[in-house]
């Protein structure tokens, strides 16, 4: 709802106003208008009135600084109303005041520049939009009614046969409308012009014939504006249908001031009687706005049908319309009545409120409502006996047999006539029903009608109303603009020739009188004549015309021909003459006065000119253009056989190298079929082998590896690792859990479809769930996984499974409920049922309770009272000591969110105490463990394997351990822990093993659960013995924040068993926390309430995917990926560039924007219409394996303006394979790595791409896919670099720099070198044999994805999409969560242990209990919490051989701390080598990277901290050297080149002073460390990368020795399997800080180590001080 907007404008005086000396007694400030009375005298109350509108124009002086123009005026209104208009909105417009106020002036305006009123301005504008936004999805189409009002009587000034009287009429859906009025379809604004000039003439000649002015009537110009939108997605075309009414009212008056005497009065009287009638509706509409506003439901009578003009400005006034009112009124104190009466009906104007709506898709609603109108019609004159056709003339002809008298009547349009009475009596209702159904057919008719068929008729209308002109007089010119009286043809003119004959002879130009001048537009002096081409100069020639003789002037250089001859000199022209100006355009001269003369000679010779009229040709384009061939002597014939032989002759040429191109396809396609048909015939051999076999020779284990088909010399080691890979393979199911997410998507989006449109409040999504300690499966899901838990062939201990699940959320009652993709089948068969039975239940039913939800509903499952808050472990291994400990542990729930803590002692209870019960004792219990009990049935999330049972003891594999840290990041499990010597140990004398033990479980209190629980309790019990569990009574949860006590205390007392006593090391209690859940989650702002920690970005996907190498048209299909044996590993540094040819003809690399938000860390900033150039540049270390020999092909494809990518656009068109220039190595002044660059001429527009082709949009990025296949040396497939470049596309002139401050102000793009993107690759190298072998490569497989296909109500769900590989990761995140929690839990219980028994205040232990919390502080040290129990800081070291334990271990416990510590240091096994091989043969590889980290890592006093395998530094300054690497045997390889996507974690950036080994000196570099990477740059600017060094496969090293040897301060070095650096940080604080970002563990250790150098001296003044205190009181005691 809007009020109608109201602008009050002020004139300038008029010359009857300024001839009476009139005074302004209007003054306007703002928006607020001022009248002055001139009768009262000043300073008064009365004096001066104000009203406030929504505009005031200032329109009287144009020397005022404040003047209003016609400009400002439509700025105001007409665009806002334009806009409306486009928005679907009804527009009204309507000027009002006294006669000669300004109306007209305001709304049409003069025909001089910036003096255009608001119709000329809007329609000029609404079509400078319609070309702008017209496209093949939208289109529009304007249809136009001109009518005036004169003396209540409405006229058409468009159509001259509607020359009588409209009837307004009224449809109950259309409103008033004027029936039989024109409207015609314009295509421009010129059309619309044209359309108003001729009806405003049309008046103005009707007005000497009818004595009507324009100033005695109203003037209504509508346009109808209709816009068409078609959805290419849906298939659909919706229309927005906006009217636009412009309105110019007669002026107001009185007759007392006009002296108006007869006709005039009477015109007078009605033109009064329409503004009065409207100034009426405007009051009662203001009125019942005001009475809405006071809730007044006063019904109020509005009198639309008092006036014509009223009546159809219904809609505008208070209806469905935006509506302007613009109030003219006179400054002149002569005028004041008038005026003010001007301004009081404005502002009552100014109350009114409008309804307007979008009119959309209005046509095919009414046109249905009008046929069901229609065929009511008709059978209620069916019922009267009368039969309804259509008469041959349109109209509707009614037919009516009488049954007494056998005649028939007719009546056409006005009803039937019957002499009977009964008829008689019924005639009026019957003409009332014929009349209703004539005025629905004829709008029928015009709804239906077609825009060709309404352009078909506005064609005729014009040419009936130019007939109608030209029998008034009035004659319209073959230009079809002019409208004016002809004048003889008696001027010399020239008429166009065209190639197509229905193009000729519809252009003519007129010669004038004197000099016609002919050029272009762009001509200092305007031209008479004005051609456009690319020979026409801007003056081209000069007509001269005296006394009907007219003579050619060219100018100089003007191409022009006469009669075939080119024009140099003036020549006088004859009738006929053929004249060619320029290149195009041809012209015949026509002179009246010569024609005539001419046939007046032939009327004389009639005879002899019938001949020669018979031999003429006619002249014609073809003519012109022969005569002119002929004269410049140029044979047509002699050419177009010219032209003929090429074409002949390039077609044989083509047909010779098509036949040779077919023929070497035919012999490679024979040469493939060949080589299938051998592989073909090999495998039918080896299947014939195979079936050679009985099934019953497989089945016979004891000969199984006897059978010849499984001949195998595998030793016991190599069987192992055969059983470990097959056990790794097995329980890798995330490829499986893909399947079933894809598979079946299709499924979930139709359940979510039915649920949506039935209404019910749930919601289906696909979840991921693993079979753990804090996300035990439900017991239905469970079934399906349970074989699972239970040892494999192999022995392998359990490991939980991971399963896909729907997880299904009902949003009504707040619960989550967990369904087998079996169940939501079954399920969805019901739903299927019940959607198509339509078995909800009724809107009037009572609201759902729980036995109607789960009576027979598919959608709901029955929900608890009360819900899982989380779960709490707590370990009993304290019991073995025994001491009480008290535990606060953390509530987890499912998903690994922290929801509270627990606190829970745990004691033993001794035989003395057992007795007594009073203690608060509240319940006891008994249990018996079997000695099945203690077999768990959960396993480590990342526990390992156990190998051992396949291996013989002592000859564990180090390769084996190195698989196996490296995928499972641990190191040796508890497990194997337990086969210590240590463990074989006797329990104490409270665990023997028959007797009864008790033990007491307190649950204390229970903190930080959230308000949403009420009625909290907590249940316990073993793992394996879910059946007897131990309860708490439920505590109110005020939700204040207090803690809940429970301050519940179990007994317990177990027969001591060995599984009893194996249950209490290994496995711990779990419990329970249960709540009633008062709150839903799901409603208002739960989803806040469940806040939790983002994974990490290691554990999300990349910010765009990588694409896959682009198809090559020259290697076709790409090769499987590699599987075999990699030889060697080496990082590469791509440099991409796109150069573009500057002015100077060079090629200059284009701008690029660099940013690590953007998805391809920098922008190409492009320009349209330019020759480009791909220039690849790739930098390595120098190796002998690593030789590039030649660019075989760059292939350039995927166009899209989406940063992700598809393989299926490889199929377009759009892929191109680039012409290439020689590759070369460069050889680059100071820098000894190996370059090779190479170029390729890239034609985007060879593409067919509109996003390549044309100027790209605001904030569109374009993204490209470039595969560059590269030879090697020794290689049998060629490498593949493949990156995603994004570019932004300016035009061929735009000034292109960076789009940022930041990188503006930098000025880095004005260095060529930084115009350049980098990429990081890692090339492998396999080998070849195996690469190929059918039996490594692995097959490709392709998911079913059912996730887009289309489900019946896909489109409620509002962009929902069923979860896919996100879940995943998602998952492996929500698993890890779960395992640190798990792991700290334990070591948080060692340490409680520790602390509890003393250790950090006894750092040897003496007694046993002491020397078992040591055993189980080492046992630790090898559990998959991969950390050892540190020494306590409070421990003074006095002797480092004190830190040691006292006992002694055997061999392999000494092989297991060393390889613990190796893990500490390194996080990997790593072989020394530097060692002779000759000494790897014989020490064993446990053996030599023990002994390699005793000489690196455990040194003497000098400090000495490195990274394994450290290679010695040579002397003096030069910075470390790497290792020497033995080169690989030169063989044939298969390279794998993938790119590495780097961290966008910065861990340190800064300078660093640089010494590279071999290198000049010092440098100053700018250094970012993004592990495992680090970056050198140039300066801080740089934002190219120019040197990468991988952390992975360097070293570190920070010692006292290297410092003291280089004797600069601040330094450490890296060193590299090529090259060696030395770093020195620019102040003492930063070495740490770089040190902890390259290698924090070897940081933490350098922290450790000075920390201990610093607490000795301390630890010695303090035992120094107290032996001096015990000598002071020994002499004091004496």
């Amino acid at each position: 709802m809007s009020s109608v907007k109201v602008a009050v404008r002020v004139r300038p005086f008029n010359s009857r106003e300024i001839g009476r000396e009139s005074k302004c007694i209007i003054e306007m400030t703002g928006a607020t208008t001022a009248i002055t009375n001139p009768k009262v005298p000043p300073n008064t109350s009365e004096a001066v009135k104000r009203f406030n509108f929504d505009y005031s124009y200032w329109s009287h002086d144009p020397r005022d600084s404040d003047f209003s123009t016609q400009t400002m005026v439509y700025k105001d209104i007409g665009e806002e109303m334009l806009q409306h208009s486009f928005d679907g909105y009804n527009v009204c417009i309507f000027a009002y005041g006294q006669t000669g106020a300004g109306k007209s002036y305001t709304m049409m305006g003069r025909q001089e520049e910036q003096q255009e009123g608001i119709i000329p301005m809007i329609c000029q504008d609404l079509f400078d939009r319609i070309h702008k936004t017209e496209n093949d999805e939208l289109k529009y189409s304007v249809e136009v009614s001109y009518m005036e009002i004169y003396c209540e009587r409405v006229r058409d000034l468009l159509n001259p046969k509607n020359k009588g009287n409209l009837r307004v009429r009224e449809h109950p859906l259309l409103g008033p409308y004027v029936e039989d009025l024109s409207k015609l379809a314009v295509t421009d604004y010129q059309d619309i012009h044209d359309l108003i000039d001729e009806g405003n003439k049309a008046r103005t000649v009707a007005a000497t014939n009818m004595n009507e002015t324009s100033s005695r009537s109203h003037a209504v110009f509508t346009i109808f504006f209709t816009q068409r939108r078609h959805d290419t997605m849906t298939d659909l075309t919706t229309e927005k249908v906006s009217k636009i009414s412009l309105v110019d009212l007669a002026g107001s008056e009185r007759a007392d001031s006009t002296g108006a005497k007869g006709t005039r009065l009477k015109e007078g009287a009605n033109i009064n009687k329409s503004l009065t009638t409207l100034g009426k509706v405007i009051s009662a509409l203001a009125e019942v706005s005001a009475s809405k506003k006071k809730h007044n439901k006063k019904a109020d009578f509005i009198p639309y049908r008092d006036s014509a003009l009223t009546w159809l400005l219904r809609e505008n006034l208070g209806g469905n319309s935006k509506t302007a009112m613009i109030a003219a009124i006179s400054p002149a104190d002569i005028n004041y009545d008038e005026t003010l009466s001007t301004l009081r009906y404005a502002d009552r104007a100014k109350q009114i409120v409008c309804k307007a709506v979008v009119n959309e898709d209005a046509n095919a609603k009414l046109i249905r409502e009008l046929k069901e109108e229609i065929q009511k019609l008709r059978d209620l004159l069916k019922a009267e006996g009368i039969e309804v056709q259509e008469g041959p003339d349109g109209k509707v002809v009614c037919e009516k047999r009488d049954a007494n008298k056998d005649e028939l009547n007719k009546s056409t349009g006005t009803g039937i006539k019957s002499p009977s009475k009964a008829r008689n009596r019924n005639g009026s209702t019957t003409d009332m029903a014929v009349d209703q159904l004539q005025a629905s057919e004829k709008l029928i008719a015009e709804l239906n009608e077609t825009w060709e068929e309404k352009l078909k008729r506005t064609e005729e209308i014009r040419l009936q109303r130019e007939a109608v002109f030209a029998e008034m007089g009035v004659a319209v010119k073959e230009d079809g603009i002019t409208v004016g009286v002809f004048s003889p043809k008696k001027t010399p003119h020239l008429v166009n020739l065209n190639e197509d004959p229905n193009l000729s002879e519809c252009l003519l130009y007129y010669i004038k009188d004197g000099l016609t001048r002919l050029g272009t537009h762009e001509a200092n002096v305007p031209q008479d004549i004005q051609l456009s081409g690319s020979h026409i100069l801007k003056e081209h020639c000069t007509f001269e015309n005296r006394n009907s003789t007219v003579t050619l002037l060219p100018h100089k250089d003007a191409i022009i021909y006469v009669n075939g001859r080119q024009l140099v000199e003036p020549e006088v022209l004859k009738t006929g003459s053929r004249v060619i100006l320029g290149k195009n355009h041809v012209f015949r001269f026509t002179n009246p006065e010569q024609a005539r003369e001419l046939r007046e000679k032939i009327t004389e010779n009639e005879a002899e000119n019938e001949v020669e009229k018979a031999d003429a040709p006619q002249v014609d384009w073809n003519f012109a253009q022969c005569e002119l061939l002929e004269k410049q002597g140029i044979d047509l014939k002699a050419e177009m056989k010219k032209r003929l032989d090429n074409l002949e002759e390039q077609y044989k040429r083509e047909k010779l190298q098509a036949d040779q191109q077919f023929e070497e396809q035919r012999k490679t396609y024979e040469a493939r079929i060949d080589a299938l048909q051998k592989q073909v015939e090999e495998q039918s051999m080896t299947m014939s082998m195979y079936s050679s076999y009985s099934p019953e020779d497989f089945h016979q284990e004891e000969d199984v590896y006897n059978n010849p088909m499984y001949e195998s010399c595998w030793t016991a080691r190599e069987a192992g690792l055969a059983a470990w890979a097959f056990r790794k393979w097995r329980y890798h199911q995330f490829t499986s859990l893909r399947d079933d997410l894809w598979g079946n998507a299709i499924f979930l989006k139709e359940a979510n479809a039915i649920s949506v449109e039935l209404k019910k409040k749930v919601q289906f999504q696909f979840t991921l769930l693993t079979d753990t300690l804090y996300s035990p499966l439900p017991p239905e899901l469970a079934s399906s996984v349970a074989p699972l838990q239970q040892e494999d062939e192999f022995g392998a201990p359990p490991v939980s499974k991971t399963l896909v699940a729907v997880e299904v959320t009902d949003t009504k009652n707040g619960a989550t409920h967990y369904w087998s993709l079996e169940k939501l089948r079954q399920r969805l068969e019901l739903m299927r049922e019940m959607y198509h039975n339509e078995a909800e239940m009724s809107p009037t039913s009572p609201d759902y309770n729980v036995e109607s939800l789960t009576g027979g509903d598919p959608f709901y499952d029955r929900f608890p009272w009360f819900r899982m808050v989380g779960r709490s472990f707590i370990y009993l291994s304290n019991l073995l000591y025994p001491v009480p400990l008290v535990h606060k542990v953390a509530i987890v729930n499912e998903r690994g969110d922290v929801r509270g803590y627990l606190r829970i002692a745990v004691q033993p209870v001794l035989d003395e105490e057992s007795i007594d019960f009073n203690n608060g004792v509240k319940q006891s219990a008994r249990l018996v463990f079997n000695e099945d009990d203690a077999k768990p049935k959960y396993r480590a999330l990342n526990e390992k394997d156990d190998v051992q049972r396949y291996i013989d003891n002592g000859g564990l594999d180090s390769k084996l351990e190195e698989l196996e840290d490296v995928d499972s990041g641990r190191g040796i499990d508890s497990n194997s822990a337990s086969e210590c010597p240590e463990n074989a140990e006797e329990p104490g004398e409270h665990l023997q093993v028959g007797k009864e033990f008790t033990f007491r479980v307190t649950v204390l209190q229970a903190t930080g659960i959230g308000a949403e629980y009420a009625d909290i309790f907590c249940q316990f019990n073993f793992l394996h013995r879910h059946e007897e569990a131990f309860s708490t009574e439920p505590v109110k949860n005020s939700a204040s924040g207090a803690p809940l006590g429970f301050y519940h205390v179990q007994n317990i007392t177990v027969p001591v068993t060995k599984s009893f006593i194996e249950y209490l090391k290994t496995q711990p209690i779990m419990f329970k926390i249960f709540g009633h859940y008062q709150t839903h989650p799901l409603h208002k702002d739960a989803k806040q309430e469940f806040v939790s920690r983002p994974p990490p970005r290691r554990m999300l996907p990349p910010s765009i995917p990588i694409s896959q190498p682009v198809r090559s048209p020259k290697f076709g299909p790409l090769p499987c990926p590699p599987s075999s044996t990699v030889l060697a590993k080496h990082d590469v540094l791509v440099w991409f560039e796109i150069c573009e040819l500057a002015p100077n003809g060079e090629y200059v690399p284009s701008v690029v924007e660099h940013s690590d938000d953007l998805p391809c860390r920098g922008l190409f900033l492009l320009h349209q219409g330019i020759q480009r150039r791909i220039r690849i540049t790739i930098v390595h270390e120098p190796t002998p394996e690593v030789k590039w020999k030649d660019i075989n092909e760059l292939v350039v494809g995927r166009i899209r303006n989406t940063p992700e990518s598809s393989d299926e656009q490889d199929e377009d068109a759009c892929v191109l394979s680039l012409g290439l220039f020689p590759g070369e190595v460069l050889d680059v002044p100071g820098d000894d790595r190996s370059f090779y660059r190479f170029e390729a001429a890239w034609d985007s527009s060879l593409h067919n791409s509109a996003l390549l082709n044309r100027v790209s949009q605001g904030g569109e990025t374009i993204y490209i896919t470039l595969s560059a296949y590269l030879e090697l040396e020794n290689c049998a497939r060629p490498a593949i670099v493949t990156k995603d470049l994004s570019m932004v596309i300016y035009g061929r002139d735009a000034r292109t720099g960076p789009r940022s401050l930041k990188h503006l102000f930098s000025g880095q793009y004005r260095n060529p070198e930084a115009n350049r993107l980098s990429g990081v690759y890692e090339l492998s190298l396999r080998r070849a044999s195996e690469a190929g072998s059918p039996g490594v490569q692995r097959r490709q497989r392709r998911v079913l994805d059912t996730s887009s296909t289309y489900v019946r109500g896909e489109e409620n769900l509002h962009g929902w999409r069923p979860r896919g590989d996100s879940l995943i990761f998602d998952h492996q995140w929500e698993l890890e969560k779960l395992t640190r929690l798990e792991e700290v839990g334990r070591m948080r219980h060692l340490l409680l242990l520790r602390e509890r028994l003393g250790m950090d205040t006894n750092p040897n232990p003496t007694t046993k209990t002491e020397k078992d919390v040591c055993n189980l502080a080492a046992r630790a040290a090898t559990s998959p919490v991969h950390m050892v129990i540190p020494q306590s800081p409070q421990t003074p070291v006095k002797d480092p051989q004190q830190i040691l334990p006292e006992r002694e271990y055997n061999q392999r416990e000494q092989d297991l701390m060393l390889k613990c510590l190796k893990l500490v240091q390194a996080g990997r096994f790593a072989k020394n080598e530097a060692n002779d091989t000759q000494t790897q043969s014989d020490v064993s590889p446990s053996d030599e990277g023990c002994a390699d980290m005793t000489v690196s890592c455990i040194s003497s006093n000098s400090m000495e901290l490195c990274s394994p395998d450290r290679a010695d530094a040579p002397n003096g300054w030069e910075a470390p050297a790497p290792a020497t690497q033995p080169a690989l045997p030169l063989r044939l390889y298969v390279p794998e080149l993938e790119e590495i996507r780097v961290s966008p974690v910065v861990a340190r950036k800064g300078l660093l002073n640089v010494l590279e080994h071999g290198g000049s000196g010092w440098k100053k570099r700018w250094v970012t460390v993004r592990r495992p990477y680090v970056f050198i740059y140039r300066s801080e600017k740089d934002p190219v990368e120019r040197a990468v060094l991988n952390l992975a496969t360097a070293q570190v090293e920070c010692s006292e020795d290297q410092a003291a040897m280089v004797k600069i301060p601040n330094t450490f070095s890296v060193v590299t399997k090529h090259r060696g650096y030395l770093l020195q940080t620019l102040g003492d604080k930063e070495v740490h800080d770089w040190l902890y970002a390259i290698n924090p563990l070897l940081a933490g250790q350098i922290r450790s180590r000075l920390a201990r150098r610093t607490l000795e001296p301390a630890s010695q003044t303090a035992s120094q001080i107290q032996a001096s205190s015990a000598a002071n009181a020994n002499s004091a005691n004496k």
